[in-house]
């Protein structure tokens, strides 16, 4: 083994990562999880304010 064939299965290893990452971000599964977080932003930004007094 010299050190190409490492890389190679590096390189394949991050691929595949990475692939596993996309597929579970864009899963129809997790968008009711992902739309709580994104709505939860606005929530926690009003509640903010009202405690500061704006």
């Amino acid at each position: 083994m010299d050190i190409n064939w490492i890389r190679s299965l590096f390189t394949l290893l991050i691929f595949v990562s990475f692939m596993l990452v996309i597929y579970i971000v864009f899963s129809r599964r997790n968008k009711q999880n992902y739309d709580e977080a994104a709505r939860s932003i606005f929530d926690n930004n009003e509640d903010a304010s009202d405690k500061n007094g704006r």
